[in-house]
Order: C-alpha cells, then sequence, then structure tokens
C-alpha cells in the first residue's frame, strides 16, 4: 500500500523548505505574468496568440501557487516544543498536491497551443497537431489525478501503477507531436527565429521528464524527505516549463513578427519600447530612430 506524501509529518526544517519553495516559484510566475502581459504587444496577431496564450498559462500557474501556498500552510498543525517543532499532517494537506493537478490539466493544454502557435506547420497538419495534442495532455494529466487521489485514495499501488502507465502512454503521444513539429517547423523559420524556438521546444521536453520521476518517487518510497524532493522538484519543473519555455515562446512570437515587418515595409510597426528590448529583442535601428 503506497503512503501518499500528505500524511507524512515534517520537521521544521523540511517544513521551511518546501514552504520556500513554493512562495519562491509563485513569485517568480507574477513577475513572469506582469513582463509578458506588457510586452505581448510587441508581436502580430496570428503570432500573438502564442504571447496571449503564455500570458494565460503564467497567470493561471500563479493562482494555482496562491493556492497550494494556504493548503501548505493550513494542512499541517506544529506540535512539540520550541527546540523540536513537528508540523503534523491535517487533511487538507492533501490539497497542497491536489492543486497542481488542477493547473496541470489546464496549462498543460496551453502550452500545446502555445507552441504550436509559433511553429511554421501548415493548416491541416497544425489543426491535427493541436487536436491530438491537446487530448494527450489532458489524458495525461487526468490519468494521473485518478491514480494519485481517486482510486483508493492513492493509496492502491496496483491502481497507482496502471494509471501512471497510462498516462505515460499519453505521455509519448504528446513528445511525438512535439517531435514532428520541431522537424517540420525548424527549416521553415526565418534564420533568427530558430534557435528560440528549438531552445524553448527541447527545454519544456527535457523539463517534462520531471514530472513522471517525481510520479514514480512518490509511488515508490514514503517518508519527510519524499514530501521535500517532490514538492521542490515539482515547484523547480513548473518554473522552467512555465517562465523560461514561456519566455522563449514570447521571443520566437516577436523575432517571426519582426521578419514579417521586413518582409513588408508597408504594415504596420509593432510597438518597440527600449525597456522591452533589452530583455528580449536588441534592435539598434528602433532605439537610433527613436532618439533622432
Amino acid at each position: 500500500m503506497i503512503q501518499p506524501p500528505w500524511t507524512q509529518s515534517l520537521s521544521q526544517s523540511e517544513h521551511d523548505l518546501v514552504l520556500f519553495g513554493l512562495v519562491a516559484a509563485g513569485l517568480a510566475l507574477l513577475a513572469t505574468l506582469v513582463r509578458i502581459r506588457f510586452t505581448s504587444r510587441e508581436s502580430y496577431a496570428t503570432y500573438r496568440v502564442a504571447s496571449l496564450t503564455a500570458n494565460a498559462v503564467v497567470a493561471i500557474a500563479f493562482a494555482s501557487y496562491v493556492g497550494l501556498v494556504a493548503a501548505f500552510l493550513l494542512g499541517y498543525r506544529a506540535t512539540g516544543s520550541l527546540e523540536h517543532v513537528v508540523y503534523v499532517p491535517l487533511p487538507a494537506a492533501r490539497y497542497a498536491w491536489a492543486i497542481r493537478y488542477m493547473d496541470w490539466v489546464v496549462t498543460v493544454p496551453l502550452l500545446v497551443v502555445e507552441l504550436l502557435a509559433i511553429s511554421a506547420l501548415g493548416e491541416r497538419t497544425l489543426r491535427n497537431a493541436r487536436r491530438i495534442g491537446i487530448v494527450s495532455a489532458i489524458g495525461m494529466i487526468v490519468s494521473g489525478f485518478l491514480g494519485a487521489f481517486v482510486i483508493a485514495s492513492g493509496r492502491s499501488i496496483v491502481a497507482y501503477t496502471v494509471f501512471g502507465l497510462l498516462g505515460a502512454a499519453f505521455f509519448g503521444v504528446l513528445y511525438a507531436v512535439f517531435f514532428r513539429a520541431l522537424v517540420i517547423s525548424l527549416p521553415r523559420l526565418p534564420l533568427d527565429a530558430r534557435s528560440s524556438y528549438r531552445s524553448g521546444l527541447v527545454l519544456l521536453l527535457i523539463t517534462w521528464l520531471a514530472y513522471p520521476m517525481v510520479y514514480g518517487l512518490v509511488g515508490a518510497f514514503s517518508g519527510a524527505v519524499v514530501v521535500v524532493i517532490g514538492q521542490l522538484a515539482l515547484s523547480g519543473a513548473d518554473l522552467i516549463a512555465k517562465v523560461g519555455f514561456g519566455t522563449l515562446v514570447h521571443r520566437t512570437a516577436v523575432l517571426l513578427s519582426r521578419h514579417e515587418e521586413e518582409l513588408d515595409p508597408g504594415r504596420p510597426r509593432r510597438p518597440r519600447a527600449p525597456e522591452n528590448e533589452s530583455v528580449y529583442v536588441s534592435d539598434i535601428r528602433t532605439v537610433a530612430h527613436e532618439q533622432d
């Protein structure tokens, strides 16, 4: 029988480490939300979908981390003396893990939309890739949630394993969709946009490996150390997948928009504030023009 991580007591230092990871991740998501929100105008309508989706992803993730912090603080009761505090889990501690799945079932499909919005796929291929990617993303998260929380309250090793394998199958399909998008799109993209597109996709695919690893870790082992490692690993993976990937997607969308500007000089130019240039894309000609 599996001992779910929300049933484990924590020491003062273990409790502080997890809280530190949750709050730091939430603040980083908030900072990214503000930055992308005020720079999304730099991309055109076609590519702006990617920037606005990235903004939605970090907004949802930030809201979920507010819930995670609240659930974590309310889910434990401090007992013992000042020299030896032990945090005993309460029923609410469960939601310090469950809320993550509620976040992922929305944000992972949005990450699929985000990536495909800057991919150079044909209309039919894009439509099929989006449909398969979204269904696979939802199937992956729902499978994990059923195994980790719903069936036997996450205590059945059989259910945990079966739904974990089902989620892994959806995970494989999602990887295949992304890899195909990379192979088709990379030669078709402008040279200056290829690096950020490739980096974002590779970053996402590598980072996503952390999620099944934590799922397996929680199913195979128990104890406070597993709680700390699992929570910190998931917080770190969320930051990379949503902040790092979102920033690279937005950069690619801006570069693609500027490439279209160069192809059509008559097209209205998007805003290019100097303070945004230093964060995303340098453009000496624009800055010089503004100074004139």
